[in-house]
C-alpha cells in the first residue's frame, strides 16, 4: 500500500505529541554488565541528565476513561539520557537504541540527532545489524486549540479512519471511548504500518481529542548503514499518511508552511 504524495509542510499549530524512533539489534550483554561511561561522555553535553530503569514505558492515550496499560519498549537495564529542557530523550538498552522528542519540527533535525546516536552505538558496541527499524508519530487533534469546537469529526477526519464517527447525525457528546486499529503492508522494504486511532485526552484535559498514532516499521534484517534510508522512506510516508487522514478544512486550520 502507498499513500498519495503530498507536499512537505510544517504546521504552525502542530498536533504532534511525540515522535519516537527505535532501532533493535541482537542483544549485547556488555551494555547491561558494564556502565556505558564512554557513550555517556560523548553525549553528556547535549543530554546531561541520566536515568536508569529496568523497563522503558510509553504511556498510551487510547483510553480516555481508564488507565491504559503502557507500551513497554524493552526489558532489562536501560539508560535514559535527557536534555536540559526535557524535550529530547535518548535511550540505550542491551537490545535497542531509541530517540524521542516532544518538540519535533522537521525530519532533518531529528535525523541529525539520530545519526549521531547510531554512530556512537557503532563506535562503542558494534552491533552486527538491526532486527527492527521503527518510526512512530503520535498526533492528537484538539479542536479547541484550532478554533474548531463546533466542527464534527466528520468534517476534519477522512472516512477511512473515522470509525464510529463516520455515521451522520451521531451525538458525539455521548461518546467517552472509541478506539480502532489497523495494520497494512507498505510498498517497499518489506515494511508495515500499524495505526491506532480514536478518542484520547491530552494530559489532564477534559476535552476529548482525536488520536492518530502511526508506527512505520520493518522487522527484516537491516544493515547498519541502510537504517537511515529506511527511516527516510518512513518519514516521507508518514507525511503522506497524515495528509491522507485529514480533510482540507483541518489542513488549513493547522496552518501549514511549505518546507523548501
Amino acid at each position: 500500500m502507498k499513500f498519495p504524495e503530498s507536499q512537505r509542510v510544517t504546521y504552525s499549530r502542530n498536533p504532534l505529541l511525540e515522535v519516537i524512533c527505535q532501532l533493535r539489534f541482537p542483544k549485547i550483554l556488555r551494555i547491561e554488565t558494564e556502565v556505558p561511561v564512554g557513550f555517556q561522555e560523548a553525549i553528556r553535553a547535549e543530554y546531561p541528565t541520566l536515568n536508569t530503569s529496568h523497563a522503558i514505558e510509553l504511556p498510551f492515550l487510547s483510553n480516555p476513561q481508564t488507565n491504559s496499560p503502557p507500551i513497554v519498549m524493552g526489558q532489562g537495564l536501560t539508560y535514559e539520557f535527557v536534555d536540559k529542557e526535557e524535550k529530547w530523550k535518548l535511550v540505550l538498552s542491551s537490545d535497542f537504541i531509541a530517540l524521542s522528542t516532544l518538540h519535533y519540527e522537521k525530519w532533518e533535525d531529528f535525523k541529525t540527532r539520530l545519526s549521531t546516536a547510531i554512530d556512537l552505538l557503532v563506535k562503542h558496541y558494534s552491533p552486527s545489524h538491526f532486527t527492527r527499524v521503527g518510526l512512530r508519530y503520535q498526533d492528537l487533534i484538539i479542536r479547541s486549540e484550532l478554533e474548531l469546537v463546533q466542527h464534527p469529526w466528520r468534517s476534519l477526519i477522512q472516512p477511512p479512519i473515522l470509525g464510529t464517527f463516520v455515521a451522520e447525525n451521531l451525538p458525539e457528546q455521548d461518546f467517552f471511548e472509541a478506539l480502532s486499529v489497523f495494520a497494512c503492508r507498505l510498498d517497499y522494504a518489506d515494511a508495515a504500518l500499524r495505526v491506532r486511532y480514536g478518542l484520547a485526552r491530552k494530559d489532564e484535559s477534559e476535552e476529548l481529542g482525536y488520536l492518530i498514532d502511526a508506527d512505520f516499521y520493518t522487522e527484516n534484517i537491516t544493515e547498519i548503514n541502510d537504517a537511515t534510508h529506511s527511516l527516510d522512506q518512513f518519514n516521507r510516508e508518514a507525511g503522506n499518511f497524515f495528509r491522507w487522514c485529514i480533510t482540507d478544512e483541518l489542513q488549513q486550520a493547522l496552518q501549514p508552511k511549505l518546507i523548501t
